[in-house]
């Protein structure tokens, strides 16, 4: 493979997010998670961004998290910065409230301050599941929940999220490609054990009927496998952060990738942790200095910017607690925040991001047509992960 597929030049567009794009029609097909549940306390509400759009997420009194507009349809104000009352959201600059539905209830200091039809925002469907808030952006019902499989042996669920500095694309080609592993991640050398210093892997992917698998060995040694839900989730055996590793081992890991806009994403980390119960109190003690040490750094996607800008070197952050992270952040931003693929050259060891820009290209087209898409049918519930 000595060039790039002749729909290279689509990608500009079909990388989008917003709106209306092709790309962010497509993605609006598939419930997208929005916030880690322990960030949302009952009673309390936050503004988000996803695919181009600003929401407003709030966990009524009740407990059950809600997405609705940004705006207050009165006076454009922010309705994060309101109350939560009951299940109701009430906006802080004249007291306009609205229901979990979007519709307006109360409308203080009018004539009739009860419903008002006029008034009413949107609305989307929202669900909880594996420690993550999932919204549906998307036209008519919402598929089936949840987008992915739980852990058959289920121990203890993980969740991070960090913001990076490039539009979401280029982390989902990135996560076609074992082979920058062997450079990518040789400074804080987190992924040694797969042999991948040693001697490039050889790659194959192909599609399924959940979206695609990639498999990957060195001198035909053991395969190791990755699954891919399309179209942006990744399940995966990797190591953790920092410290992380020293209880529990590799993760059985999803991760997810949700635009904020087109040249920025959030990727979300779920991750399933066999602790024997010995091990318990280890493992919380090793979170808590782990969650001391994230305060006290800058987010990767602030230092990545400084290092593509010459002002530091990843050389001086190799302590930094999401160096994985920081390191993949550094590589993709540095394609550019929206990377020009008519620049590129590919090659043999780009097999899986060719495969899987052909899957993409197919249903994009069918987005652009007005054609229907794959339906993708459920991932079995225990895959086979190999490393």
């Amino acid at each position: 493979m000595d060039s790039a597929t002749d729909t290279t030049s689509n990608w500009v567009d079909w990388a989008l997010a917003g709106p209306g794009t092709v790309g962010g029609t497509y993605l609006r097909k598939f419930w997208q998670p929005v916030a880690v549940s322990r960030d949302l306390e009952s009673g309390k509400a936050l503004p988000i961004h996803a695919m181009g759009e600003k929401f407003t997420l709030y966990r009524g009194q009740t407990g059950i998290p809600h997405v609705v507009g940004f705006r207050c349809a009165h006076r454009s104000t922010q309705l994060s910065t309101g109350w939560v009352r009951d299940d109701c959201i009430q906006c802080m600059y004249h007291g306009w409230r609205y229901d979990a539905d979007g519709n307006c209830v109360e409308r203080p200091g009018e004539k009739n301050p009860g419903a008002f039809e006029r008034a009413n925002i949107p609305a989307y469907p929202t669900r909880e599941f594996l420690g993550l808030i999932y919204a549906y952006f998307g036209e008519g019902d919402a598929p089936t929940f949840p987008p992915l499989p739980g852990y058959k042996d289920e121990c203890v669920v993980e969740n991070h999220v960090l913001d990076f500095p490039s539009n979401w694309f280029q982390t989902m080609e990135n996560h076609f490609d074992e082979t920058h592993i062997a450079f990518v991640h040789s400074f804080g050398g987190s992924h040694n054990n797969l042999g991948r210093d040693v001697r490039l892997p050889d790659t194959n992917a192909y599609e399924t009927d959940f979206g695609m698998v990639r498999e990957t060995s060195v001198n035909c040694g053991e395969v190791r496998k990755t699954l891919y839900i399309l179209p942006n989730i990744m399940r995966i055996l990797i190591p953790s952060f920092s410290n992380l590793n020293d209880v529990g081992g590799w993760r059985d890991s999803y991760i997810i990738l949700v635009p904020t806009d087109d040249e920025n994403h959030r990727v979300f980390f779920t991750q399933n942790v066999q602790i024997d119960e010995k091990d318990m109190d280890a493992f919380h003690a090793t979170h808590a200095k782990f969650d001391a040490r994230v305060a006290e750094h800058r987010p990767i996607a602030d230092i990545a910017h400084d290092v593509l800008a010459g002002r530091t070197h990843i050389s001086e952050h190799l302590d930094h607690p999401h160096l994985l992270l920081l390191e993949d952040a550094i590589t993709q931003g540095g394609q550019g925040q929206k990377v020009d693929r008519n620049m590129e050259l590919l090659g043999r060891t780009d097999v899986g991001i060719v495969a899987m820009r052909k899957v993409f290209d197919r249903e994009m087209r069918a987005v652009a047509n007005g054609e229907p898409t794959k339906g993708w049918t459920p991932m079995e519930v225990d895959p086979v992960l190999g490393f």
